[in-house]
């Protein structure tokens, strides 16, 4: 809201009556008997000056009270992030917190841009045929996307991307299935170059099964050095900065 303030007579506590000269910005020039003053608009009419106009002064009063509103929104939005924040790098972490999903390569698009991603569903139980309740998952969890073409095997199983999972999600409040994931930390690996998803799991069994479930949970460390191996192999890469960014974010809200 701006008002036409030049020309405009007001008084000031101590310099008595006088004259806006000029409005630049946020500030002000008074003209008093004696000398020119400066002041920061609108503020000064919150303590020093009034208009002699009643409707001027209403007019004011209306710019002031609006634009203190609007500062306590933006003060009361920036505490609650930094609460937000707070409760994040004191979270109560559990060992094994992190998934590892079996993806289709034709629906790697799908997730990076939609920003969410599929559990599955329970397989048997009284539960089954119902969405999997990710109830491990919490806002210090990544999701390890990983797949392999159909004409090779499931030892050549690769690391297709990373995503952490959005701040405020709690997987056992997820009763739909799909976990919503972070618009910020996330990695995408070209299937071509990026690494083998056996290399940090057990690698005895020479013919390795990942099963008919949609995700699996492992270690914390174990992503971690994951990270570690991706943010090894990114130096000078377009997007190190990014993969750096993930990686100590994804430390530090896992108190590693």
């Amino acid at each position: 809201m701006k008002m036409r303030v030049i020309g405009k007579e007001v008084k000031h506590k101590a310099f008595g009556q006088g004259t806006i000269t000029s409005h630049s910005g946020n500030i002000v020039t008074v003209s008093f008997s004696k000398e020119d003053k400066k002041f920061i608009y609108p503020d000064a009419f919150d303590s020093f000056l009034t208009f002699k106009n009643q409707s001027d002064q209403n007019e004011i009063s209306i710019i002031c009270n609006s634009k203190l509103e609007k500062e306590n929104a933006q003060k009361k939005v920036l505490e609650e992030k930094q609460e937000h924040r707070q409760r994040l790098l004191s979270l109560k972490i559990t060992p094994k917190s992190q998934a590892a999903f079996n993806i289709d390569l034709n629906d790697l698009n799908e997730i990076f841009s939609s920003g969410t991603i599929s559990t599955g569903y329970y397989l048997s139980g009284h539960s089954k045929g119902e969405p999997r309740i990710p109830s491990k998952l919490r806002p210090n969890s990544a999701c390890l996307l990983t797949g392999r073409s159909s004409k090779t095997t499931e030892k050549e199983r690769r690391i297709l991307g990373v995503i952490m999972v959005k701040d405020d999600f709690w997987g056992d409040s997820c009763k739909n299935g799909i976990v919503e994931l972070h618009d910020k930390y996330r990695i995408r690996l070209d299937p071509k170059k990026s690494m083998l998803y056996w290399d940090y799991f057990d690698g005895s069994d020479p013919l390795p099964r990942w099963g008919n479930t949609a995700f699996k949970y492992f270690s914390n460390s174990t992503m971690q050095r994951i990270l570690l191996e991706i943010k090894k192999k990114s130096r000078n890469a377009e997007n190190e900065k990014e993969i750096n960014a993930f990686y100590q974010y994804f430390s530090d809200i896992n108190h590693l």
